[in-house]
């Protein structure tokens, strides 16, 4: 396939993927959640590890947020460096994309003696959603932005080194949770042994992706129409995959399928959605649009913690600027994965994100 040709079939997935946006979907059942911490629920044991589930209160009142956890059987004490948050994307937003079954990065860390934890941000998973997401797309503006999410993570950051009795934790970033990571950085250096960010974007510029979200006739605009949030499919939400894959045999069906599974039950409502859609907040496309036309949302150099920098040699989303914005940091390393997408994590060459990834906490 020819890039012109690529790039039309990319446009018309844009403007059906917009097209959903206006999409209503059902009212979820449960009520916003308590701000109480709740007790840890163990899902899953094996003769190596265990796997809970919790909710931690953000800092913003209501707000509850789901957290899973996962750490080896038999191993209580831990470092700061062995302590890892994983960060979910926007493209499969849910703590479980960490931990997808055969490609669990959670799984195989805990395995080498992690203590492994992962986040839904409020409006994604099975953390609380905004009551705008309870309300026809189109009466409410974008919700969910990456400031907000900051509380977020500085609630589950906080919780999770008082339960673990270290200082300082590390992060692991995948894309808006890059973002979100990025941006807390900046202010919370002394909460983070190291940060990873994985295929980040953080301002540069990208009209293929910026364009079809601005106002009409305006060009460097966001359109103030864009509703609070969005109605996707699996295949809609995976377009940009697949075009990144451009028929390259990189993923195997088996962990498309298993990726499908994760991703629609990051909505606890998609089983009323049509084709199990699943509602995602338009707030980090908001986020996205600024960053997409290089209008960056948080200050890279106010980082001083050693960051890695890695991503796929396909990945178009990632900015491959970011590296040398980062004056400040204490140490920097650039990771480039040669014939890998966005989507490594679950693609043949993924041994090497997690070895890479290993060795830099481990420094």
């Amino acid at each position: 396939m020819n890039f012109n040709h690529q790039m039309k079939n990319h446009f018309l997935m844009l403007v059906i993927s917009l097209g959903l946006l206006v999409q209503g979907c059902s009212t979820p059942d449960s009520p916003h959640q308590n701000s109480k911490t709740q007790a840890q629920s163990v899902v899953e044991s094996t003769s190596e590890i265990v796997t809970e589930e919790l909710k931690v209160p953000s800092i913003d009142q209501d707000v509850s947020l789901y957290v899973r956890h996962m750490s080896a059987k038999n191993k209580e004490k831990f470092a700061s460096k062995e302590v890892v948050l994983f960060l979910e994307p926007f493209s499969v937003p849910t703590a479980e994309a960490f931990d997808v079954p055969g490609f669990s990065w959670m799984e195989e860390y805990a395995k080498q003696g992690y203590d492994t934890w992962a986040m839904d941000f409020r409006g994604f998973g099975h953390s609380t959603r905004p009551v705008e997401m309870d309300q026809p797309p189109v009466k409410n503006a974008p919700v969910v932005r990456a400031t907000e999410a900051v509380k977020d993570l500085e609630a589950v950051v906080q919780h999770i080194k008082k339960t673990r009795q270290v200082d300082k934790i590390s992060i692991v970033g995948w894309s808006w949770g890059g973002v979100v990571a990025g941006m807390y950085a900046t202010e919370h250096s002394d909460d983070i042994e190291k940060l990873v960010l994985y295929g980040v974007m953080h301002g540069f510029s990208l009209p293929l992706m910026a364009t079809p979200f601005e106002a009409k006739g305006k060009p460097g605009e966001i359109n103030p129409q864009l509703p609070a949030y969005q109605v996707v499919q699996f295949d809609k939400a995976m377009h940009h995959w697949h075009m990144m894959l451009d028929k390259r045999d990189l993923v195997s069906g088996e962990a498309m399928n298993a990726v499908s599974k994760v991703f629609v039950n990051a909505d606890p409502n998609s089983s009323k959605q049509s084709e199990q859609s699943i509602r995602r907040p338009m707030g980090p496309l908001v986020d996205l649009y600024y960053i997409w036309t290089d209008r960056p949302i948080f200050d890279a150099a106010k980082i001083t913690t050693p960051v890695l920098i890695i991503r796929g040699d396909l990945d178009f989303f990632a900015d491959k600027s970011l590296f040398h914005k980062l004056t400040n940091s204490s140490a920097k390393q650039e990771v480039v994965i040669k014939d890998a997408t966005h989507w490594v994590l679950y693609e043949k060459n993924r041994a090497q994100l997690l070895r890479e990834t290993d060795e830099f906490l481990k420094k």
